[in-house]
């Protein structure tokens, strides 16, 4: 004859708090039967419910894993960003509607000239170095 097992037994089994037994028993989740204001459990339907779940997690965590390995230099999707993509035609048509003459190239980012760029005037120097003269 089948053990059964009151609310508190079962939960023991299970390793939950008898709460949530409770409430998985009334929707249904786990086999039970309410016997006037108790909860009644079979151990061994208890154990079948529990190889059962075991066994589709493992299975839905084997569907789940992809063996193939994804390139790195595979093209994603662009996110984020605007959508509105510059015409590479004319690229002193914006320059010209704006009213902006169009430059001969870029030009250096360096304040100075490279003929001063070492050299400093004597009114340059820190106080420290101005009677000192470069070696």
């Amino acid at each position: 004859m089948p053990l059964t097992l009151n609310l508190t037994e079962a939960a023991h089994l299970l390793h939950v708090h008898p709460k949530t037994l409770q409430q998985r028993a009334r929707l249904g989740l786990i086999p039970a039967c309410k016997v006037g204001r108790s909860w009644v459990f079979v151990e061994i339907l208890l154990i079948e419910h529990l190889v059962a779940e075991s066994r589709s997690r493992v299975s839905v965590a084997d569907a789940q894993e992809k063996p193939e390995c994804r390139s790195t230099e595979g093209k994603t999707r662009p996110i984020g960003g605007s959508s509105c993509r510059p015409s590479l035609a004319k690229p002193g048509l914006y320059a010209s509607l704006l009213g902006l003459t169009p430059s001969a190239g870029r030009r250096s980012s360096t304040t100075g000239s490279k003929q001063n760029a070492g050299s400093r005037t004597s009114s340059e120097r820190s106080p420290a170095t101005r009677g000192r003269t470069q070696s």
